[in-house]
């Protein structure tokens, strides 16, 4: 699972620098500027979808299609809830920080849009390269140990992104969120698995509904950055989910 998030990872890194490519034209990108990383992705997704359906896989048959209401009443067990809340405090500092970085940038170290841009790059630099990492270190550390030192480090980097200034710290900050951020999705989701293994389709279904939390976490940054007057409203936001990642952590088994 882990493995799956790194190759993943690699697409998120890639899209900056197809958009940049394409909104200077370095080659040919038949006019269509940075939208040219779109039909791009299109051929892959097309070219991904292909061979995936002629690869012969073997899997279990279900006993019966899992419903939208079989997924959600599994929120009634408190540990499937923490988990679920996880997920959605993971994507939403996922999302929440390629958005406020180059923000941050801007308002801390007067950098135009197209250098403060680098930002969200160097985030899933780190972020592809934690993945790669995590894949190994999870067969040899107990999930509990690399989940906790993870959230540590996460908190240690909202606590740079709140209070420097200068660029090379920022970015350094920007890094270390990706770095800490990368291998809690893999942890929460098999921990939720290994809690309900007889309703593995169910909690699937569940933990990628907790991907809305891309959209609450901005929706809840851009008011407190409004309230505060400064980016650092929207780092509190993401620290309050650090916080309670970390808390999500001591439950781990």
């Amino acid at each position: 699972m882990t493995f799956g998030q790194f190759v993943k990872a690699i697409s998120s890194f890639l899209a900056p620098l197809l958009a940049s490519w394409g909104a200077v034209a370095l080659i040919p990108d038949f006019g269509l500027g940075w939208r040219a990383l779109f039909p791009i992705y299109a051929a892959v997704c097309l070219l991904s979808l292909l061979v995936l359906g002629a690869t012969r896989i073997e899997e279990e048959r279900p006993e019966g299609a899992s419903g939208v209401g079989d997924c959600v009443s599994l929120l009634s067990d408190p540990f499937v809830l923490l988990c679920f809340l996880g997920i959605l405090c993971h994507v939403g500092i996922d999302v929440g920080t390629n958005t406020t970085a180059p923000k941050l940038l801007m308002e801390r170290a007067a950098l135009s849009l197209e250098e403060a841009g680098l930002a969200t790059s160097v985030y899933f630099l780190l972020r592809t390269g934690g993945c790669f990492v995590g894949t190994f270190l999870l067969r040899r550390l107990p999930a509990r140990v690399f989940f906790l030192s993870s959230i540590g480090l996460m908190v240690v980097a909202m606590g740079i992104l709140l209070f420097a200034g200068s660029p090379a710290v920022l970015y350094a900050g920007i890094g270390l969120v990706g770095l800490a951020n990368s291998n809690v999705f893999s942890v929460i989701f098999s921990q939720a698995l290994n809690h309900l293994p007889a309703k593995k389709n169910e909690v699937s279904g569940l933990m990628i509904m907790g991907l809305f939390g891309g959209t609450l976490f901005p929706l809840a940054m851009g008011y407190a950055s409004d309230g505060l007057g400064s980016q650092a409203g929207a780092v509190a936001v993401m620290l309050a989910g650090a916080a309670y990642l970390l808390l999500y952590g001591l439950r781990i088994k």
